[in-house]
């Protein structure tokens, strides 16, 4: 989304919640400063989260819960945000790609949330 590509029709059409955590938004930004530079990288984010496509989930239980993760798991710490934000909010935890420690940790013991890939989605509209 932050680089212009394909957005669910749902979450453009506000039939679905979008939910996700500063944490994630500091690794979304150093990821496109290495694309773009760091006056665009700031500018995408800023723009998403004045968009109102997301909501920000900024609670002690999600620090908790991705400390306990990452306790457990053999996970990048954006990951464990990403899985323990999906359980606070109830949603799902989407992550743009499938990588190997992840789906290690899936086969391994299964999560208590629902996890799925941005490669599984449609790909329908752009925003």
């Amino acid at each position: 989304m932050l680089l212009g590509k394909i957005v669910s029709d749902a979450l453009l059409e506000s039939t679905i919640t979008a939910n996700t955590c500063y944490f994630n938004l500091s690794e979304a930004e150093v990821v496109l400063c290495r694309l773009l530079g760091r006056m665009q990288a700031r500018s995408k984010v800023d723009n998403l989260v004045r968009s109102n496509y997301i909501n920000l989930t900024d609670v002690a239980e999600l620090y908790a819960n991705a400390a306990e993760i990452k306790f457990e798991r053999a996970l990048a710490f954006g990951q464990c945000y990403t899985i323990a934000n999906a359980k606070v909010t109830g949603s799902v935890a989407l992550f743009a790609f499938r990588e190997e420690e992840l789906d290690r940790e899936m086969t391994r013991k299964p999560f208590d949330v629902k996890i799925q890939f941005v490669d599984d989605l449609p790909r329908t509209g752009s925003p």
